[in-house]
């Protein structure tokens, strides 16, 4: 093991799978350097290979760059040592493990909705007979397991892709559940998410709305498309400027959030595309706005661009 052996020797704390609900399987989550400020929140990862390191608040940022805020070392002395623990684990020579892909399915006991699903769908204002007829909805109950991982008391949303379901994200109704997202294991999903978009892609026209979430899409509809948080990866902007001419980026107020939609929108202007953050004061995610309010805002982006 690469990374975890060099975050070890240079006494940067880390997390693995089973020790953080951040941290995935062959990565090391350390507390990120970029915009955590001290926060022990792990949300940035490493892979054991050190190829990259990903923030799920603020994004991707080179390696070496990381590993020299975290450890105060030069840029020279980290890409020496990247070279060498690269090599004491031999990873160049080891033939990459080839996953055996299992087959999509949802959770056990997945359902329609149940009463605990639509009461808290109204709680957060919304109309849980629509959303399950728009966006085939499903839900789990108090047991619900796929592969010895937990998707109990969870909505259900099925991810579509050129009109085949390839993947599912499950929205917890507890406000107890460390983890209010948990996306369909990727070893069973028919394409991986983060490397598309979420929406009514039969829907789109050449003009799209840009957010961050699910729950921000059943609330502003047809015309916006949802990246599963404000961490991107360069197959869905390859995906948005393949569909999509102009693009308004609607994120929540979180200063990590606009600079994520500065930065996303930069990456579609240089590749064509208009694009641009939408100023509003909104201290809440888009899905929190009250219907009405949502609907204007749409009305007057779709009208501006």
């Amino acid at each position: 093991m690469s990374a975890s052996k060099l975050l070890s020797d240079l006494n940067i704390p880390y997390v693995r799978k089973g020790e953080h609900h951040h941290a995935t399987k062959g990565w090391c989550n350390v507390n990120c350097p970029f915009c955590e400020s001290g926060e022990e929140g792990y949300h940035l990862g490493i892979p054991e290979e050190l190829t990259s390191s990903n923030c799920w608040r603020c994004g991707s940022h080179p390696i070496v760059e990381t590993l020299v805020k975290l450890s105060g070392l030069s840029f020279t002395q980290i890409k020496e040592l990247i070279q060498e623990y690269n090599k004491k684990s031999n990873i160049e020579k080891v033939k990459k493990e080839i996953v055996k892909t299992k087959p999509f399915e949802f959770p056990s006991n997945c359902r329609k909705l149940l009463e605990s699903h639509k009461q808290y769908l109204i709680s957060r204002n919304f109309d849980p007979d629509k959303l399950e007829q728009e966006w085939n909805l499903l839900g789990t109950g108090p047991v619900s397991k796929l592969d010895n991982s937990d998707y109990k008391n969870r909505i259900i949303a099925p991810i579509y892709w050129n009109g085949n379901i390839v993947s599912f994200q499950g929205r917890s109704i507890l406000k107890s559940s460390r983890l209010r997202y948990k996306a369909c294991p990727k070893e069973r999903e028919l394409i991986e998410h983060q490397t598309i978009l979420y929406g009514k892609q039969e829907k789109w026209r050449e003009i799209g709305i840009c957010v961050e979430g699910i729950t921000d899409v059943w609330r502003l509809g047809i015309y916006s498309f949802a990246i599963f948080g404000i961490s991107y990866t360069q197959a869905q902007v390859k995906q948005i400027a393949h569909h999509f001419k102009k693009v308004a980026i609607l994120f929540d107020g979180e200063p990590q959030a606009n600079q994520q939609a500065d930065k996303l929108s930069a990456e579609l202007k240089m590749r064509g595309i208009k694009a641009w953050r939408v100023n509003i004061n909104m201290k809440e995610d888009p899905a929190e706005l009250p219907q009405k309010e949502a609907d204007y805002i749409v009305r007057q982006l779709m009208g501006k661009i």
